[in-house]
């Protein structure tokens, strides 16, 4: 499917979808998994990062109910279960904050502030939270 194509919602999978309703922002990140040009709305950047925090804590807490004897926390399994999930939505995820960047017309490389442990994670929060800004076309394919 091509990016010009209209989604439900009636926007293109090219524009950002301003008030994305939850089930569209996740089919979104899942269609634009690769696509790190254009822009992303904050909703579709939330209704992912929530999907993808309640989704690793089950993955890591559901196995607590199997070995109930283990620490929270603790499960192996509910550890590598953890992990893969982060891995497999990894580069989604940081197509989804760099197309959120653009939105708010700043670059995609502004992740790399991941890598400052609190601080840059603040930086971050403070970014994904800009609302739009009509410059951050220039980042559209």
């Amino acid at each position: 499917m091509s990016n010009d194509s209209v989604q439900p919602g009636g926007v293109a999978l090219r524009d950002p979808f301003y008030g994305a309703p939850f089930a569209e922002a996740v089919r979104r990140f899942w269609r634009k998994y690769t696509v790190f040009t254009g822009r992303a709305s904050r909703a579709e950047y939330w209704w992912w990062w929530l999907t993808t925090s309640v989704v690793g804590l089950v993955l890591l807490l559901v196995p607590q109910l199997f070995t109930p004897g283990s620490p929270v926390l603790e499960n192996p399994l509910g550890s590598y279960l953890f992990v893969l999930w982060g891995l497999v939505t990894l580069i989604g995820s940081l197509a989804l904050g760099a197309r959120r960047l653009h939105d708010a017309d700043r670059s995609g490389f502004w992740q790399f502030l991941h890598a400052l442990p609190v601080l840059g994670g603040i930086v971050l929060l403070v970014m994904f939270l800009l609302p739009p800004n009509p410059k951050g076309v220039r980042f559209d394919a």
